[in-house]
Order: C-alpha cells, then sequence, then structure tokens
C-alpha cells in the first residue's frame, strides 16, 4: 500500500506536470507584422505615351534570397539577415509589378497598362520587363535597387531599350515601416525613369 507522504508526492509531479504542459499550450508565439510596398502616383501625368501603345508589366524576377515572405536586409559586411517577425503581405515580385503598375499609370496618364499575367484584359502591345538583382538594405543605413530593366514589343524577341539602375534612399529610422517606405520611393523613381523611355517610345 502506499504511503501518505509518497502518494502526495506522487500527486504534486503530476500536477506541476500538466500544469506545465497546459502553459506551454496556451503560450502565445510573437506577432508578426506585415508589410507591402505603395505606390507614390505623380501629380499628373509627366510624359505623354503614344497613342495605341498598351503596356504589360513583368514578369519582374528577384533574387532567391529575397524570394520568401520574409523581409530581407543585409549588412555591411554583406551578411543577410532574415526578420521572422516582419513579413511581406504577399509574394515580393506580384507587389512590384502592381506598385509599378499604379506609379506608370500616373506618370503616363493611360488606364492600358496592367501586370504581365492580366492579358485577358485587353491585347499588350509592349512590355515593360525587370530583372532585379537587388533590393534590400539595413534599416539604420539605406534601401538599394539595382535593377536591369528593357522594353520589348509583343511577339518579339529584340528589346527595344535595355537600361540599368541603380537607387538608393535613406531610410528615416531603425523601424521595418520606414525601410519599406523607402523601397516604396525607389520603386516611383524607376517608376519615372521607365516613364521617360516609354514616352519616347513608338508603336
Amino acid at each position: 500500500m502506499m504511503q501518505p507522504k509518497v502518494f502526495f508526492l506522487y500527486a504534486l509531479i503530476i500536477l506541476l506536470a500538466g500544469t506545465l504542459g497546459f502553459s506551454g499550450c496556451t503560450g502565445k508565439s510573437p506577432k508578426a507584422d506585415f508589410y507591402a510596398i505603395g505606390a507614390i502616383p505623380a501629380s499628373g501625368p509627366i510624359f505623354d505615351l503614344a497613342p495605341g501603345i498598351t503596356l504589360a508589366i513583368g514578369p519582374v524576377t528577384i533574387p532567391a534570397e529575397l524570394d520568401r515572405k520574409q523581409i530581407v536586409t543585409r549588412d555591411a559586411g554583406n551578411r543577410v539577415i532574415v526578420a521572422e517577425l516582419s513579413r511581406w503581405a504577399g509574394p515580393l515580385q506580384d507587389n512590384i509589378a502592381a506598385v509599378l503598375t499604379a506609379n506608370l499609370a500616373a506618370r503616363l496618364g493611360t488606364e492600358k497598362i496592367a501586370p504581365h499575367n492580366r492579358e485577358s484584359l485587353f491585347p499588350f502591345t509592349h512590355h515593360v520587363i525587370l530583372s532585379i538583382n537587388r533590393f534590400d538594405g539595413h534599416p539604420d543605413s539605406e534601401v538599394v535597387l539595382d535593377v536591369t530593366w528593357s522594353i520589348r514589343k509583343s511577339g518579339e524577341s529584340a528589346p527595344l531599350i535595355v537600361r540599368h539602375s541603380e537607387i538608393r534612399e535613406p531610410v528615416a529610422s531603425p523601424d521595418y515601416a520606414d525601410l519599406v517606405a523607402a523601397q516604396s520611393k525607389t520603386l516611383a523613381e524607376l517608376s519615372t525613369r521607365i516613364a521617360a523611355a516609354l514616352g519616347q517610345t513608338t508603336p
């Protein structure tokens, strides 16, 4: 027969184990924050798009290290840092294409522009294709957008224009919201450069 003291210790161990297990199950994980790069439209059309041109934005390709849900930054020693609790609200390539579409629509004064995967909306006469080499930075420093982009006529493999752009934008504070805001500004500047080239494009 179990002695009272032994029985008490046995019951206490079971009680403690159950309490710890319950605490582990109900403990809350840190909450992730989700971000999206935003469009910064111009106050009005800056460049004239030739009549008859309809634009597809993309495909947009990004480096493998950026193709993830988490926001990626880089320190001065080129060490890549993955922010587990600061994440993109959706695929980064889609976000970039959508922002460029909105920015270019405002700068060119056209509604005949859409991401390349929306070809059902209307036929595209020209494509803006982007290969992003770098799109990161550090919250304590600046954002860097390094991209090669081209303009092509639909159905033709040879580009009309090929350009390389490197755009830097300081980050206002060490907050990830300000990092993403700086990335929005770099895409706005890129949009202005692409719009200038499209303004010289003929159908």
